[in-house]
């Protein structure tokens, strides 16, 4: 199918929940003819005219997702072809030229002005409107009443409906996941040269063809120890490397779509066990993608993970009682903290994850996985990660030694362990009626 007729069923798609979420709106008191999605406005650092990188509002971009910059508008009514504003400034400091004519522009309305303040005398009277965007004061300078600006029981049900993608944002999902395909083949390739961290970064960067403010989250590029550190932000040179283990958390965007993916990799002469770790936690991760099934609670694949961990560390000796206990114990919390995975999508961690439902309210994680991002029961249309873990982190573990599950430990050889940092696995699923539909293992393979 063309991008034109993907896009095409995208917006009917859009026009639905939009139908729906301004119904519930009214119910709730607040009555609405559209709502106007603004792409946001450009911010400069304190005290600076340095510009922060911009990124559209993702509320906007799902409307448009070809078309970036500031200041430019959606003006969505059910039942109505979309009205988009383009904001092309007249500037001679940046370059403000439009983009080619792009397969969107055909199955809109298509307006151009030269401002914001533009955009709001193109819509009329903006009583009748909600605004959903980042710039509030920019909304009320254009007349939009407080209670006009992104009112809970309008947004509850749009954030709702992000969670369930469209063939058309899938497509652009997997574009994105084709790119960093390309940039792990190639890092993995300088980290068996020996490279640094700054090496694979930059080597990552290049070969996915994309720059530093167009990949969707700061690379996690961490060389032995550091791969324990869960968001690890540095990039070292060549004060480290050759590395005998490389944790890539890297993805691209595609239009603004997100694909997240990680891979942990070991050299020959890396610590045995730690090796037997990482095809250890990718065999059980391809398991808990098999979970990923209309109708599941996402909590059960969480809870399963933690039962794989526990088997894991029982067979490789790092804890010295039965999958069982270690997992009854809670000593698997200790070497996998954070969640099995969250949803994805225009945001990498895509709103929504503890929703109870489309009017709102929220479903917290467990108080035994407080890190838990997604609490949510799987749908057709769910786009999801699925990253198991398990990290040798001083931080985490050193207290665990004055605990009582500090004597199921095998500490010896948790010493000789954290020389590597830790094993993190992700892929990227779709949840379809027929199962899962995982958009990256068959473009970057497992270790």
């Amino acid at each position: 199918m063309s991008d034109g007729q993907h896009y095409r069923d995208h917006l009917e798609t859009l026009d639905r929940y939009l139908g729906e979420a301004l119904d519930h709106a009214g119910r709730k008191g607040t009555r609405f003819e559209g709502v106007l999605f603004h792409a946001g406005s450009l911010e400069t650092y304190h005290q600076d005219d340095r510009v922060v990188i911009f990124q559209p509002t993702a509320h906007f971009r799902r409307w448009v997702p070809a078309l970036d910059g500031p200041e430019h508008a959606v003006l969505a009514r059910p039942g109505r072809k979309p009205k988009v504003l383009r904001v092309t400034p007249q500037d001679y400091w940046y370059d403000t030229s439009p983009a080619p004519t792009s397969y969107w522009e055909s199955l809109v309305e298509l307006v151009e002005v030269e401002s914001f303040d533009q955009v709001v005398g193109e819509i009329g009277s903006v009583e009748r409107f909600a605004y959903a965007g980042s710039n509030p004061e920019a909304a009320r300078r254009a007349g939009f009443g407080t209670e006009q600006i992104e009112p809970d029981a309008l947004m509850a049900p749009l954030d709702w409906y992000r969670a369930y993608k469209t063939e058309h944002e899938i497509a652009l999902t997997r574009r994105a996941a084709e790119s960093a395909a390309i940039g792990h083949q190639r890092a993995r390739e300088v980290f068996a040269a020996g490279g640094s961290e700054r090496d694979i970064h930059f080597a990552y960067l290049a070969a996915s063809d994309r720059l530093e403010w167009e990949i969707p989250y700061e690379t996690i590029v961490a060389l032995n120890e550091k791969g324990a550190i869960l968001h690890y932000q540095l990039k070292r040179g060549a004060e480290v490397g050759p590395g005998k283990s490389l944790l890539l958390d890297a993805g691209s965007s595609y239009q603004g779509y997100a694909a997240d993916v990680t891979r942990t990799w070991a050299s020959d002469d890396a610590h045995p066990v730690f090796r037997e770790l990482v095809r250890g936690v990718d065999a059980f991760e391809r398991d808990l993608v098999a979970m990923v099934t209309s109708g599941r609670p996402y909590l059960e694949i969480h809870i399963e993970t933690h039962r794989s961990t526990a088997r894991l560390l029982s067979e490789t000796g790092v804890v010295k009682v039965g999958p069982e206990e270690a997992f009854d114990c809670g000593v698997t919390r200790t070497f996998l903290p954070h969640g099995v995975g969250h949803q994805m999508g225009l945001q990498v961690h895509d709103v929504g994850g503890h929703q109870a439902g489309p009017e709102g309210g929220s479903v917290p994680p467990p108080e035994d996985y407080p890190f838990l991002r997604n609490t949510r029961i799987l749908e057709p249309g769910h786009l999801v990660t699925i990253e198991p873990g398990i990290y040798f982190n001083p931080t985490l573990l050193y207290p665990l030694r004055h605990e009582e599950n500090g004597k199921r430990v095998d500490w010896d050889l948790v010493e000789q362990l954290m020389l590597h940092g830790g094993v993190r696995i992700e892929d990227n699923i779709v949840c379809r009626e027929t199962g899962p539909e995982d958009l990256t293992r068959d473009l970057i393979p497992g270790p």
